[in-house]
């Protein structure tokens, strides 16, 4: 099953930089699923359990994110510079915070982390969807419009400026 990269996003590490990340993998899946798709929802909730995450637990000035879609399921890499903690699973029903791996587990088909040779940590995530067949040429999975922005054809790589808006809860 080939692997189809939406591209690269590079995202500051501040809290209110999490909505520019919502709204770019949203901007992704859209085209390929349809507005309104349970996996668009999905992984956009996702993307920002793991995104606060490596934002609040993580080193480095950045995150990266980046993200695929084959024709069973939709992979987010949520990466960090590393930090002093691993992603670790709290049971605390009472706490304010700890409910992100727990819901991580719920709604994705797999997911992990893993610590790189140069220290970083990557988060990833795949999630399950059903795409709409693209009856011009029958395959399942519809690449969205634009051109590539590098050589090896992916597309869609930004870099997010801190967020001006004061709505942390758009989309």
């Amino acid at each position: 099953m080939k692997r189809h990269h939406l591209g690269t996003c590079v995202i500051p590490s501040t809290p209110q930089n999490v909505v520019n990340g919502r709204r770019w993998l949203l901007g992704r899946l859209e085209p390929i699923l349809g507005e309104k798709h349970s996996a668009c929802d999905d992984s956009v909730l996702l993307l920002s359990e793991t995104l606060t995450n490596a934002i609040v637990h993580g080193s480095g000035a950045t995150v990266e994110v980046d993200a695929y879609v084959d024709t069973a399921n939709i992979r987010i890499e949520v990466t960090d510079e590393g930090g002093a903690t691993v992603p670790q699973r709290r049971h605390d029903p009472d706490g304010i915070h700890g409910r992100g791996l727990p819901i991580l587990a719920m709604l994705t088909k797999s997911w992990a982390f893993e610590q790189l040779d140069d220290g970083r940590l990557r988060v990833w995530f795949e999630v399950p969807h059903t795409a709409v067949p693209d009856q011009r040429n029958g395959e399942r999975v519809r690449e969205p419009g634009g051109t590539p922005s590098r050589e090896d054809g992916t597309r869609g790589s930004c870099a997010l400026l801190v967020n001006d808006f004061g709505h942390s809860t758009d989309r």
